[in-house]
């Protein structure tokens, strides 16, 4: 039995390790999502995608868009207590 070397070893687990959590990336942020909101706000706004660390959410209306921007800050740290690293989100009606 030959012996593996331990760099060898390592790069062969962290490609399986960086593909697997690229892989399921975008069904973690919008299954996450409605947990981040408001219980109000959960059947007014969905994701759309991400593209270029910015997240683009759909929202119902002016209202629930302008309560939302005043909660971006909190809603981006809670993001990032959970691995998600967006610079900005971007509502759109």
């Amino acid at each position: 039995m030959e012996i593996e070397r331990i760099d060898s070893i390592l790069k062969r687990v962290l490609n399986k390790v960086e593909r697997s959590s690229t892989k399921d990336r975008n069904i973690d942020i919008t299954v996450l999502w409605p947990r981040i909101i408001d219980e109000k706000k959960r059947g007014k706004s969905y994701v759309l995608y991400e593209r270029e660390r910015k997240l683009y959410v759909k929202v119902e209306d002016g209202c629930f868009l302008s309560n939302l921007r005043m909660n971006k800050r909190k809603i981006i740290n809670k993001l990032k207590e959970f691995g998600f690293n967006y610079d900005d989100i971007i509502f759109l009606i």
